[in-house]
C-alpha cells in the first residue's frame, strides 16, 4: 500500500476557498489594525506555525506533548479560531499542509485558553477507493464532536491518533 500522499493529493483549494480566505482576512484587518493585543497574539501564533516543522520531528506522542500548553492564557475562542487560521494561511512556505498548520495552531492556542480541544489525525484513499493514493487530515474536537470544521473535511477519515489520548 502507498503511504505517501501523492502530488494528485494535495489538492488545490476549492473554489471558495480563496474568497473565504480573503474575507477571512479582510475580516480582521480592523482589529488588528487598532489592536496591539491581537497583532501579538498573530505575531506569536505565525512564530508557533513556523516552528511546527522542527516539532513534528520527533515521534508524534513526544512532539503533542511537548507543543501541549501547561499553563493557562484565558482568551476569546472565536478570535483565537480566526487568528489561527489567518496565522496558518500566511505560513504558506511551512513545508507542512494547510489542515495541520491550522490544527495545531488552533489546538495550542486553544487550549491555552482553557478550551479542551483534541486533535484527530486522519488518513483515507483518495477517491475512497482502495487502489488511489492515501491522504491524510489533521482536525479539532471538542467533547468528540468536530470543532468548527465543515463536515467534508474530516467525513470519510479514518482516525490514525487522537491527541490527547481518549481514555477508555
Amino acid at each position: 500500500m502507498n503511504s505517501e500522499v501523492s502530488s494528485s493529493a494535495r489538492r488545490a483549494p476549492r473554489p471558495n476557498a480563496r474568497a473565504r480566505h480573503w474575507a477571512l482576512a479582510l475580516s480582521l484587518a480592523p482589529g488588528l489594525a487598532l489592536s496591539p493585543r491581537r497583532r501579538a497574539l498573530l505575531r506569536d501564533m505565525r512564530a508557533f506555525c513556523r516552528a511546527l516543522p522542527r516539532a513534528l520531528a520527533a515521534p508524534l506522542p513526544q512532539a503533542m506533548q511537548s507543543i501541549t500548553p501547561a499553563a493557562l492564557a484565558p482568551a476569546d475562542p472565536d478570535l483565537i479560531r480566526n487568528l489561527a487560521d489567518l496565522a496558518a494561511l500566511l505560513e504558506r512556505r511551512s513545508t507542512l499542509g494547510l489542515c495541520l498548520r491550522r490544527s495545531l495552531t488552533r489546538y495550542f492556542f486553544l487550549r491555552r485558553a482553557g478550551l479542551p480541544v483534541a486533535v484527530q489525525f486522519g488518513a483515507r484513499f483518495v477517491g475512497g477507493r482502495p487502489d488511489r493514493d492515501i491522504t491524510g487530515h489533521a482536525w479539532l474536537t471538542l467533547h468528540d464532536v468536530p470543532y468548527h470544521e465543515s463536515g467534508e473535511d474530516w467525513q470519510g477519515f479514518a482516525i490514525l491518533y487522537s491527541y490527547p489520548p481518549t481514555e477508555a
